[in-house]
């Protein structure tokens, strides 16, 4: 933006043109609808996690004694 005699004057082209930047959501970003949050107590602390249901982790967690607290979908919350 320039002045001229203390007024300041738009000019578009005399603009600073800021470079486009191209970023792409991982492969992943769409793959996941639904979650859980589980929870688990663990030498007086309190774990909580949020996994999908069909990755792999979420059986492992249950194997380990988490409980399922709340399922959802990933759709309905971001809206």
């Amino acid at each position: 933006m320039r002045r001229r005699n203390g007024i300041p004057i738009d000019i578009p082209s005399a603009r600073k043109r800021t470079p486009k930047v191209n970023m792409q959501k991982p492969v992943e970003y769409n793959k996941y609808k639904t979650f859980a949050t589980m929870f688990k107590k663990e030498n007086d602390q309190r774990i909580w996690a949020t996994v999908p249901i069909a990755h792999p982790d979420f059986k492992s967690l249950k194997r380990e004694g988490f409980k399922i607290i709340e399922v959802w979908d990933k759709r309905e919350v971001s809206a």
